[in-house]
């Protein structure tokens, strides 16, 4: 996020969940005053009700990552199913091919590390993969004005489109190799999978390189 530019960061401030939730609360302030419940202090109230708002619209990373540990796989595979649903209108065939793809990995291969064949950084690969990875990728493209991602260049010339192609031919890619490192049971396989998409996958934002 850090790498976008000052005028984008703050036009996405300006629309972001946080700031439209914390402008409704504060409202409660000149309202509580006009109807003569508060007299001194409203500036500060308004602004007290205005971080309440914020914070509260804003998702906590340390909560949502205790949540999604305790997730089943039912769960999780139910999770991933309303990401890859919610994306799909914006993709093309080709992309959603590879969703279906990466969803079949995962069914596969997470009952077994969760039933005790593996484990650890292997099932901690597997969730991020699920649960953040794809996640925050499909979002910040879908993100993007449809005729901005297949007409703006980006990084290396190339459009957003064409990159989360790419990312997602990875990400298929990597999620067959951890089904078949599973399956041989090949723990330096597993951990250089997860070393490797934790690397790639660290910044999904499509904009942070761009000026």
């Amino acid at each position: 996020m850090s790498g976008r530019p000052f005028k984008l960061r703050a036009l996405l401030y300006l629309y972001g969940n946080g700031n439209i939730a914390g402008c409704l609360l504060a409202l409660g302030g000149p309202a509580l005053l006009f109807a003569g419940v508060i007299d001194h202090y409203w500036l500060a109230i308004t602004a007290g009700l205005y971080a309440v708002g914020y914070l509260l619209a804003r998702r906590s990373p340390e909560l949502e990552r205790r949540i999604a540990d305790t997730l089943t796989v039912e769960e999780t595979l139910e999770h991933l199913d309303s990401v890859i649903r919610g994306a799909s209108s914006h993709l093309p065939e080709e992309m959603r091919t590879r969703l279906a793809a990466i969803r079949d990995s995962v069914a596969e291969v997470l009952p077994r590390l969760v039933g005790g064949s593996g484990g650890g950084d292997q099932l901690f690969t597997v969730r991020e993969t699920v649960l953040r990875y794809l996640p925050e990728t499909l979002a910040n493209y879908v993100g993007l004005p449809p005729a901005f991602r297949v007409n703006h260049p980006l990084e290396g010339g190339k459009t957003a489109r064409v990159l989360l192609a790419e990312q997602l031919a990875v990400l298929d890619d990597k999620m067959r190799e951890v089904v078949a490192a599973v399956a041989s049971s090949d723990a330096q396989a597993l951990l250089a999978n997860g070393q490797f998409l934790q690397a790639r996958f660290r910044q999904p934002d499509f904009l942070a390189k761009t000026s």
